[in-house]
Formats: C-alpha cells, structure tokens, sequence
C-alpha cells in the first residue's frame, strides 16, 4: 500500500529525474567542469541534509555502518553521475533520458539472474521491449549509411547498468537504524569529497566557462532540487525497495522529454516518438500483472 507521503516523494523524485537531463546539459553548454558539479553539489547537499537530519532528530552521531554505507553508495553513485555529465553535452537531452529510463528494466534483470524475482512472461516480454525501444533509437540517430551508429548514445547504456548496480546495493544494503536524512547527507558529502581531487588538480576554479560566479549560483539552485530528491530517493529506497523507486522514470521520461523541447528545440522524428511510446509499454509490463518475488527479494 502507497501512502500519500511516499506517492509525494515519488512524485518529487520523477520530476526532478526529468529536469536532469536538461540540467547537465545545459551545465556542459557553459562548460563547467563536471568535477566542479559533483563537488560543489554533493558537500552542500551533504551539509545541509546532516543539519536537517540533527535538528530534526536531535542526534548528531554518524554510525560506521551507515558511514561505510554512504561512502560505497557516493562511489557508485559517482560513476554513472559522471558519466551522465560527461555525455550530456554529447547526447541530445531527450535521447539521454530515453537511455537512462532503462534502469527499471536492468534492475529486473539483475533480480533474476540473483533470484530475487522469478521470471514471467509479462517481465521478458517487458525486457524485450525496452530494448527494442533503444534499439529503434540507436538506429534511427543521424545517417547510419555514412556516420555510421551513434557511440556516444552507444556508450550512454552504461549509465542505468551502473545505476542498476548503486539501486540495488542502495537497497539490499541499508543499514540498521539508519534514516533517510542521515543516509543521503553521508553520501552527498562523500561524492563531493571524492570528486575534490579533481576538482582541483584537473580543472581550477578558473576556467574559460564564463563568469564563475552566476554559474556556481547555478550549481547552489541545484543543490536545493538535489536535497528533495535525496532525500525522496533513500526515503523510498529504504521504505519501499528498488523496484518501485525506479518506477518513478513513468514521470521522468515524458517531463525530460517536454523540458528538452522546450528548453534545447532540436528533432523530434517519428522514430524517437516511437523509441518513447515503447519504453512506456516496457515500463507498464514491468509493473503491472502480479507480480512473483522470490523469498529473498527486497521490499517493494
């Protein structure tokens, strides 16, 4: 049974997934150094939330278990993070999200190959389409007779592998006794804390995207959308399992789709229509029919 403070926090966690895409590109148009996001984002969301987490609860002690946890989740997350940037001023915003959004469909198969769900047609079925769906989108970007396949959209499949991969440790993982806030603030703090080095010995703070200010003012702006989805994610992780936090892409993609357009103009054949209409078919048989877990799976 969903709760309206989970379907609020699904509802947070959707939308900022869908203005995602757009914000990275548009950090990569200025040209900020993605160490200098993942940074400057992960410690102020980091310090905030622990400041929320103490004031609310009034305990200011961080276990070595939850410590050890949000560390390995900021190494995980960081991976597919970086990359998302690092690929966003070479993927169309919309295309990007499309990739993304099969992060569902991997977390299931990562469930099967554990055993923690046991397969049925309606998931296969859901599976093969989603891969259809990309399949239709890789294949029908620019002029494959003479550019040939579009790598970087190839290479784009690596980021919801990783995030299969950080979803379901985030999940199997939590520790005990943690809340959502404490989580979340360990884990922002350690992803800026790993991305510092970088941060200062690949690209100084001076760099040649523009005027250093207004767009570190851009990164504080972010940071607020960041602490709600941080704390929308652990909360539904922790309380809910992977599976239906991922489902939260139902929102995200059509949003990154119509931010996209709006902010980025750019083509929109029948073949990416076509690439989304698929994804949500996937998506729906992924999560409807009943559903079989196995004794071991998370709750979801």
């Amino acid at each position: 049974m969903t709760s309206p403070r989970h379907f609020s926090y699904f509802i947070a966690l959707g939308l900022f997934w869908g203005v995602s895409p757009s914000l990275y590109r548009h950090l990569a148009d200025t040209g900020m150094p993605l160490s200098h996001t993942i940074a400057v984002t992960g410690l102020c969301v980091g310090v905030a939330m622990y400041l929320i987490a103490g004031l609310k609860s009034g305990q200011w002690r961080i276990s070595p278990s939850i410590n050890r946890y949000g560390a390995t989740c900021a190494f995980l997350m960081n991976l597919p993070f970086g990359l998302n940037l690092y690929l966003a001023g070479r993927v169309p915003p919309t295309e990007l999200a499309i990739i993304i959004t099969l992060a569902p469909l991997f977390n299931y198969v990562l469930a099967l190959v554990t055993g923690w769900e046991i397969a049925t047609f309606r998931r296969l079925l859901a599976i093969a389409t989603g891969f259809l769906s990309t399949l239709v989108l890789i294949l029908t970007r620019g002029d494959i007779a003479t550019d040939g396949v579009s790598w970087w959209l190839v290479s784009a499949l690596a980021i919801p592998v990783i995030y299969c991969a950080y979803n379901a440790y985030a999940a199997r993982c939590w520790p005990n006794n943690a809340n959502s806030l404490q989580a979340g603030a360990v884990e922002s703090f350690w992803s800026g804390i790993f991305a510092v080095p970088a941060m200062i010995w690949v690209a100084s703070f001076s760099g040649d995207y523009g005027p250093a200010l207004f767009h570190y003012l851009i990164l504080v702006a972010a940071c607020l959308m960041w602490i709600v989805e941080r704390i929308s994610y652990f909360t539904l992780i922790s309380e809910k399992g992977a599976v239906y936090t991922m489902q939260a892409t139902y929102i995200a993609t059509p949003a990154a789709v119509a931010i996209a357009a709006v902010f980025f103009g750019g083509a929109y054949d029948i073949w990416l229509w076509s690439s989304l209409a698929l994804l949500m078919v996937a998506l729906y048989l992924n999560n409807s029919g009943r559903l079989r877990p196995a004794a071991t799976q998370p709750s979801s």
